[in-house]
């Protein structure tokens, strides 16, 4: 199907496949994060907030030792959002903030990025962690680590091909592994392809949208020694971008038997959220012990 834009979302671009489900490319890799901020925020795009907010919490709960800044792999990063919102102290509304007008003001590129970098500098967090991209988005995953949300970033689609010998080998050094609005763009066979690099499997966490079966994906893990628990409460991604979405939505939750009452009925999207870790870590402090799922 051809472009589409959203009623009432001023730029908002959704290419639509035949299921009805959007995707938003056309803001998703290019040169800065303009527009791709500027449209999420009027979409009331939550996740990496929710996202970072749980992966925060499972970072700062790790006795890692004196000086040890532990790596995170952050699947489909895009700009390198929960890169900002965990090396930072800022939320996301502070980065909708900043971004706001910011496609209308002249600047260059480089400008764009070097501003950005400064301002993110500025509210670095002490011992944050290393944060790693995967995306197929070149533009996005550059900007990240130009403006130092990402300290690095492996362009690859893990879903077509192997890691590349350079993925390969940072793999070795990933404590944890997250994504918040990758699973359905992404499948078992790239979690599986990263874990095949490590000889000790990484934490998984994940979020992923109640339309999306995560059990091929556990299945996956669970071969790796992983065990997944999943929490009580879902939160909310963003809004539908339109009746078309939102028909497909409630079409893939019915056919997996997901009441939508209270969540997607309301007009939202919503993701569950997934833990992954080694058997003896998940005996020794359940996940509702280790972390908070934030209230919607």
């Amino acid at each position: 199907m051809g472009p589409e834009f959203a009623p009432g979302v001023k730029g908002v671009k959704a290419l639509t496949d035949e299921s009805g489900k959007a995707n938003f490319s056309g803001i998703y890799n290019q040169e800065t994060p303009c527009a791709y901020y500027a449209n999420l925020r009027r979409l009331k795009y939550e996740i990496p907030q929710h996202g970072a907010t749980v992966f925060n919490q499972l970072i700062d709960a790790q006795p890692w030792g004196d000086g040890y800044r532990p790596t995170v792999l952050d699947v489909c990063c895009s700009y390198g959002i929960v890169g900002v919102l965990t090396k930072t102290d800022l939320e996301l509304d502070d980065v909708y903030t900043y971004y706001q007008g910011a496609g209308d003001d002249g600047r260059t590129v480089d400008q764009v990025r070097r501003a950005e970098n400064e301002f993110l500098g500025q509210r670095a967090r002490p011992a944050a962690p290393h944060v790693i991209g995967l995306d197929v988005a070149e533009n996005a995953a550059r900007h990240g680590v130009a403006v130092g949300a990402l300290d690095d970033a492996f362009v690859e689609n893990l879903e077509a091909t192997t890691p590349s010998s350079e993925l390969a080998k940072k793999m070795s050094e990933v404590d944890l592994i997250t994504t918040t609005g990758g699973i359905g763009y992404v499948t078992e066979r790239t979690f599986e392809r990263l874990l095949t690099c490590t000889e000790a499997p990484p934490w998984v966490a994940a979020f992923c949208l109640r339309t999306y079966d995560y059990e091929p994906i556990s299945e996956v893990l669970a071969q790796y020694g992983l065990v997944t628990e999943k929490a009580d409460q879902a939160v909310r991604q963003r809004r539908f971008i339109d009746d078309t979405e939102r028909e497909w939505a409630m079409a893939e939750l019915a056919a997996r038997g997901v009441d939508p009452a209270d969540m997607e009925s309301e007009g939202y999207l919503y993701a569950d959220f997934y833990l992954s870790r080694p058997q003896e870590d998940a005996t020794g402090k359940p996940l509702a012990d280790l972390v908070t799922i934030p209230a919607n």
